[in-house]
């Protein structure tokens, strides 16, 4: 129960990554937000998982594209479970796969960037306050190996996760000093909900290490950020992805 203590706000965590992230830290001992955008039914069930791994969770609707709704999600956690020490952003919507002809700047390019980069920046905003009270905490901003590659089916989601590892480059320069770090997490496609056999080999061949990673397993890796383990670590981009897309 390491993070016994510790109050945590996950976005986007009424499935899958989110939904796992904050499951591990209520298993952990953190009390946890569980935010999510509609799903009401779905993030009560994952608030009840993270009471059964042993920690508090809040269920909270808020679009983290709309600040005041964003403010309101930080101040409810913040009465109810006296503060905030961790925050994981990783609401996302789904995102086209059009060729450029295809695509609209307003409906595609900038939705795409105001879900990522907007919405973690009003949660940023909201939630940094609260952790210098604290007296430090941790941030994770999500993100994919995708943006790292050129790839013309993620022309909207690639330049919008690229966007969000220089604002966490620069939210760890700009926070250390009140011993708040900031990193981000890359993971590869985890096990599909829904897959054809041929994809699900077509993942399996591109990993070095032979599968496809569950959920959870990408969540332990972003937990490690989030804990005392990581202490002095801020500024990176982990990528959790059984090897696909090495890079120097």
């Amino acid at each position: 129960m390491e993070m016994e203590g510790k109050v945590a706000l996950v976005s986007g965590a009424s499935r899958r990554i989110g939904a796992a992230v904050a499951t591990g830290l209520g298993a952990r001992g953190a009390a946890v937000v569980v935010n999510y955008l509609s799903n009401k039914e779905r993030a009560e069930e994952v608030a009840a998982r993270v009471e059964a791994a042993g920690g508090r969770a809040l269920p909270i609707a808020a679009d983290v594209r709309d600040r005041s709704a964003v403010k309101g999600m930080v101040d409810e956690a913040v009465s109810v479970f006296g503060g905030l020490d961790i925050l994981v952003n990783n609401a996302r919507t789904p995102h086209p796969t059009r060729p450029i002809l295809e695509l609209d700047w307003e409906e595609d390019m900038l939705s795409q960037l105001q879900i990522h980069l907007g919405g973690a920046f009003h949660l940023c905003q909201e939630a940094i306050p609260h952790m210098k009270r604290r007296g430090g905490g941790a941030i994770v901003n999500m993100l994919s190996i995708s943006f790292r590659r050129g790839n013309y089916l993620s022309h909207a989601y690639g330049p919008a996760k690229a966007a969000l590892r220089s604002f966490t480059m620069s939210l760890a320069t700009e926070l250390g000093e009140y011993g708040i770090r900031v990193n981000s997490a890359s993971p590869a496609t985890t096990a599909p909900e829904r897959a054809d056999d041929a994809r699900r080999e077509r993942l399996i061949a591109q990993t070095p290490l032979g599968r496809i990673a569950t959920p959870e397993e990408v969540a332990d890796s972003v937990i490690y950020l989030c804990s005392d383990a990581a202490r002095f670590v801020t500024g990176v981009d982990l990528q959790i992805a059984g090897g696909r897309d090495m890079a120097f």
